[in-house]
């Protein structure tokens, strides 16, 4: 719990040092993919929100909130929080890289971290709405070395 509190705590301070800016973005983002790791393998989803804010242009900085799971395995579900960067370039292509921590909600096992990259394509309808397809992996340092990759879709709202 202290983890999520200090995740919003650190969310509402970047905001205030950038008040000034015009663009953060709340992107609702899925994905189905692999979970592989040498105790567990199979099909995952996961489902969140990042909360962006703009360095300028092409480059972003944020958290992440999602929900990792296997629906065949209930010893697997994750809370993940973490901190995030994100550059655009030629106006469609969106690559991303940050650190998350897992905290576990199943009450046996441990609360690893790792780290979360994506790379894939934006298109932007207007100023103010985005989509984002891209190839999300994740690497988790626990026990037994777990890897999860997936397909992700979000639609990102600008204020």
């Amino acid at each position: 719990m202290k983890k999520i509190i200090l995740t919003f705590l650190l969310f509402f301070t970047m905001l205030t040092f950038s008040y000034g800016q015009d663009l953060i973005i709340i992107r609702p983002n899925a994905a189905v993919g692999y979970f592989y790791a040498d105790d567990t393998k199979g099909t995952a989803v996961n489902y969140g929100l990042n909360f962006l804010l703009s360095s300028n242009e092409f480059q972003r900085y944020g958290l992440i909130f999602d929900h990792l799971t296997m629906p065949d395995n209930k010893e697997i579900s994750y809370l993940c929080t973490g901190i995030m960067i994100e550059q655009v370039l030629l106006n469609y292509f969106n690559m991303g890289i940050g650190t998350i921590g897992y905290i576990n909600l199943v009450q046996t096992g441990e609360n690893p971290f790792g780290l979360y990259t994506h790379l894939g394509f934006e298109y932007n309808f207007s100023r103010r709405f985005n989509a984002v397809a891209s190839y999300r992996s994740d690497f988790i340092f626990r026990k037994h070395f777990s890897m999860y990759s997936a397909l992700q879709l979000g639609f990102g709202i600008r204020f």
